[in-house]
């Protein structure tokens, strides 16, 4: 994950990173509950509510390390970058994954000796949510090309990017469910325009949101399309599981065109709301503290959910909306301090 410049410090981008972690716990705390609700209960309703409206949690993430590293005042080091940034994500999905496979080996086996060594044969299979490692492996290789393509770019051809990257990636994903719009996406796809695919375009709107400023027109546009994109990721995804008896997942992808404009929409609002804020020096110093464990939170916070569920602790089961937000909070706050202690350690900082 990308360092501050303590010299230009942009306290908005430690709070929307803190919010971007605990929505990731939060919308695991309710995916678990999720999956066994009844499809169409009143309970299932309400674990989907909170599924969806966290959604753009890990498409901020992404956002910030845009905004951070193709930032103007960033100096790229592409030595470092290719060693010290990127060998810091291998060694943490390396270590995670040994983890996560050792438990769940152990669960299925009740053996420690068989369980490492199974979890040593699948490393390079991580737990689930590991995958955003990849990602941003991903585009820590390509930076150093974004980097210098945005040194030049003005507003309006970011957002040209932006839009490219969405008709390319991130609606063909929304629509693709829809037998109708099949010939669509297999026509975009024609043109192979791949290097506005994947990621690509929430890292570039991360920069363009911090890099550019918006009129309260823009603004207002970007809070309504982040909440039609909500309520159309919750509308799909519950009819569609509800007609066909199962979850419909993809509507909830991070792919999704609606995860894209909430994420837009959130980022563009912390922006709004904390930039011109005046900070004292220790509101500063605490923003930064929490800040720099929500990696940790989001490479930790899967094996408490696991043991949580896997035990049957789910909170006020009765209570829903009450029970995944309390439970969101106590393992937001294990995983922070668990991360901490981790971090004390010589071997932590490459882990956490």
């Amino acid at each position: 994950m990308a360092k501050r410049d303590k010299t230009n410090y942009i306290a908005y981008a430690d709070i929307a990173r803190i919010m971007a972690a605990f929505a990731v716990v939060l919308l695991h705390v309710a995916g678990a509950r999720l999956i066994i609700e009844d499809i169409g209960s009143v309970n299932f309703f309400r674990a989907a509510v909170f599924d969806c409206a966290m959604r753009w949690s890990v498409p901020l993430f992404i956002m910030l390390s845009g905004m951070l590293f193709l930032n103007k005042n960033k100096k790229l080091n592409i030595r470092v970058l290719y060693t010290k940034n990127i060998l810091r994500l291998v060694t943490a999905f390396l270590f995670w994954s040994l983890v996560y496979n050792m438990y769940t080996s152990y669960l299925e086996y009740r053996h420690i000796g068989v369980a490492f060594f199974e979890a040593l044969k699948n490393v390079h299979n991580g737990a689930m949510h590991l995958w955003f490692i990849f990602v941003i492996i991903g585009l820590y290789i390509v930076m150093p090309f974004i980097k210098r393509m945005c040194e030049n770019m003005t507003k309006r051809e970011a957002e040209c990017f932006i839009l490219l990257s969405m008709l390319v990636t991130f609606l063909p994903k929304t629509l693709s469910s829809f037998d109708i719009f099949a010939p669509f996406i297999q026509y975009i796809g024609k043109f192979e325009i791949n290097y506005t695919a994947g990621y690509v375009g929430l890292f570039v709107a991360g920069w363009y949101i911090d890099r550019f400023e918006h009129s309260k027109k823009e603004k207002s546009i970007a809070y309504l399309m982040g909440l039609a994109g909500f309520l159309y990721m919750l509308t799909a995804t519950v009819y569609f599981s509800i007609k066909r008896g199962v979850i419909a997942d993809e509507f909830m992808s991070f792919k999704s065109l609606s995860a894209f404009l909430m994420a837009i929409a959130v980022m563009m609002m912390c922006k709004s709301v904390f930039s011109k804020k005046n900070f004292s020096r220790r509101a500063k110093s605490d923003l930064a503290f929490y800040s720099k464990y929500t990696f940790g939170v989001y490479l930790i916070h899967e094996m408490f959910l696991n043991i949580s569920a896997g035990k049957g602790w789910f909170l006020l089961p009765d209570m829903p909306y009450i029970g995944i937000v309390l439970e969101a909070v106590i393992i937001f706050a294990i995983s922070m301090i668990a991360t901490g202690i981790i971090s004390i350690f010589p071997f932590g900082k490459y882990i956490s």
